[in-house]
């Protein structure tokens, strides 16, 4: 089902043409950190069901590793899929920049630890965060094309 939307083209010569989908709200910090807030609390509520299957009988060590980077992978997803179905607005950008901020935290823990696997990379950094915000993103872009917000085409 189409939704109606506004749309503006600007012809002034010299600037360049485009559509403008007036249902985009300008950027919000407070967005970035609700976001932020919901990876959080969907990495607990994960973690908290997971745990009666994690801690029965005998898991190798990789399993259970495997099993941490599931629950964080589905809490990127799930808390952008949650910022953009309870915002009122389209809101896109702000779950991938609040997925980046907290791939930026978890590895800063390793400023601190003399571990050399647990040491802060920029590579790390850039295929963690790059990953984290797609998963935001495209779990805020599920949730406003479920609510109508946005086109496939606006992908």
């Amino acid at each position: 089902m189409p939704t109606q939307t506004d749309f503006s083209v600007s012809v002034i010569p010299g600037e360049r043409t485009g559509v403008i989908n007036r249902k985009r709200a300008p950027f919000s910090w407070g967005w970035v950190w609700a976001s932020f807030a919901g990876f959080m609390v969907f990495q607990v509520l994960l973690a908290h069901f997971a745990t009666p299957y994690v801690t029965q009988g005998y898991q190798t060590q990789h399993f259970r590793f495997l099993v941490e980077g599931g629950i964080t992978l589905a809490a990127y997803y799930l808390g952008g899929f949650l910022t953009g179905f309870i915002s009122p607005k389209v809101r896109l950008m702000e779950p991938a920049v609040a997925a980046g901020l907290a791939m930026f935290a978890a590895l800063s823990v390793g400023w601190f630890t003399p571990s050399f696997w647990y040491q802060f990379g920029l590579a790390k950094f850039l295929l963690g965060g790059g990953v984290a915000a797609s998963l935001a993103y495209a779990g805020a872009f599920s949730a406003e094309r479920l609510t109508g917000s946005v086109s496939e085409d606006e992908f």
